[in-house]
């Protein structure tokens, strides 16, 4: 009986003792990804070919693959999600957009994912140079365009696969010169050596003061007066936080309302400025003139020299410039000089001078429908004619330039300066001929240099 009893308490403890070392866990399940891969029929480039500005069914089973480029993770992108396709030695990326009315989208539709999209029954457009792909929404005036696919329908259109890649193999490294194109539009673009234009330094992404459209404009500058819209949400993560005072890379995707580019970056981690930034020793902005009034800042001389008008200051979305527009005169023709004040050129070297221009209604490129820069170290203040004036080469706007989009002027060389010079901004057009009538704009007047 004892006996019985000492093996079966032996039993029991050995029970215990081997039974403690079992482990409770469990291997966490791998996770896999079941998603098919669907064959394509059709290039993006040929879906784009066709695209245009009249919204239009797409009648046929076609299916086209692209990439993931942005989402709505950090708060920047709002029901939309950014695709482009992968660029070869020959081809490059081709970048369009998707309005989704769903949110969390980052969750299904990771950046760099490969997605197919069924193209029939959908809907294609361009909008402000860029193709969109979607739904169809008609507004109360009846006029139709691409919508968002509704939250029962996008995950049948769009059809997320198992493949990322690299975001190395997306971004594209540009300048901000060759930036402003539609060609690049809902593309990832990386900019370098690049900085906030001095009216965003030490204030948030978003400011209510500054909203436009539930966002805010703040202007990104590269050397040469090249210009772009920053534009930050205010539901985005990082609205709160404080604009970055120096220069270096920033990625994002880019996009266009109207005659404006503008930069949306994915996340706040898409801006990185660890470098110095540069600051101009002499700068206009034109943020104080008053908007269709003669043109009249300290030290500036606004000049008549035919015709009877004025250069003006304008107001358009925030920004103010100066401009020169005949409209409303009948004079047959009108010179007029916008001169900078006195600039010392002799406390800086390597001096070199930027601008923004751009014009509207240029029918020809013609010395008598112009904008020409010129400097001069002898001019009074009030006589154009006495004075010495030498012209500047720059990149100025011509004909074929859009309507209304600034380009930078380069980098002009005003080493060779000695003393105090001007600036001048000379136009020359018609009032009367209708072929000669074009109007310019400037902005941003700004002269770099070394101590």
């Amino acid at each position: 009986m004892k006996s019985t009893f000492y093996k079966s308490f032996l039993f029991l403890l050995l029970t215990i003792i081997f039974g403690s070392c079992v482990t409770d866990e469990v291997a966490a399940p791998k996770l896999i990804c079941t998603q098919p891969d669907l064959v394509t029929n059709k290039a993006v480039s040929e879906v784009h070919a066709a695209a245009n500005a009249i919204v239009t069914q797409y009648k046929y089973d076609d299916i086209i693959e692209a990439y993931v480029v942005s989402n709505d993770e950090s708060g920047n992108f709002f029901k939309s999600i950014s695709f482009q396709t992968l660029a070869t030695a020959t081809t490059p990326a081709i970048g369009f957009s998707v309005p989704v009315d769903a949110t969390n989208l980052y969750i299904d539709y990771r950046l760099g994912n490969k997605v197919y999209i069924k193209l029939k029954d959908q809907y294609t457009d361009i909008s402000f140079g860029g193709m969109r792909i979607g739904s169809i929404f008609v507004n109360s005036y009846n006029e139709g365009g691409v919508g968002r696919l509704s939250q029962n329908e996008y995950k049948k259109v769009l059809n997320a696969s198992c493949t990322s890649v690299s975001e190395d193999l997306l971004i594209r490294s540009i300048s901000m010169s060759e930036l402003l194109n539609d060609s690049n539009l809902n593309t990832l673009i990386e900019l370098s050596d690049v900085q906030f234009t001095a009216t965003a330094i030490g204030r948030h992404y978003f400011e209510e003061t500054n909203n436009v459209g539930g966002a805010t404009n703040w202007g990104l500058m590269d050397k040469l007066g090249n210009q772009v819209y920053f534009r930050t949400s205010s539901f985005s993560d990082f609205a709160t936080k404080v604009v970055p005072n120096g220069s270096g890379k920033v990625k994002g995707i880019l996009t266009k309302y109207g005659t404006d580019y503008q930069l949306l970056p994915r996340s706040e981690k898409d801006v990185v400025m660890t470098g110095t930034r540069t600051i101009p020793f002499f700068s206009e902005d034109f943020e104080t003139v008053i908007d269709k009034s003669n043109l009249s800042l300290p030290g500036w001389a606004n000049i008549v020299q035919k015709g009877t008008l004025f250069w003006k200051g304008t107001v358009y979305s925030g920004n103010g410039y100066a401009e020169f527009n005949i409209t409303g005169t009948k004079v047959v023709s009108n010179v007029a000089w916008l001169i900078s004040p006195k600039i010392d050129m002799d406390v800086h070297t390597k001096e070199v001078l930027t601008f923004r221009a751009a014009q509207h209604h240029l029918d020809v490129d013609s010395q008598l429908n112009s904008l020409e820069v010129y400097v001069s170290s002898n001019f009074d203040g009030l006589n154009v004619a006495t004075a010495t004036w030498t012209p500047l080469v720059a990149n100025l706007p011509k004909q074929a330039t859009p309507w209304y989009q600034f380009i930078g002027s380069g980098a002009v060389d005003l080493s060779s300066y000695k003393g105090k010079i001007n600036i001048a901004f000379k136009y020359t057009g018609s009032g009367k001929n209708l072929a000669l009538d074009g109007a310019f704009q400037v902005d941003d007047v700004q002269v770099f240099g070394y101590k």
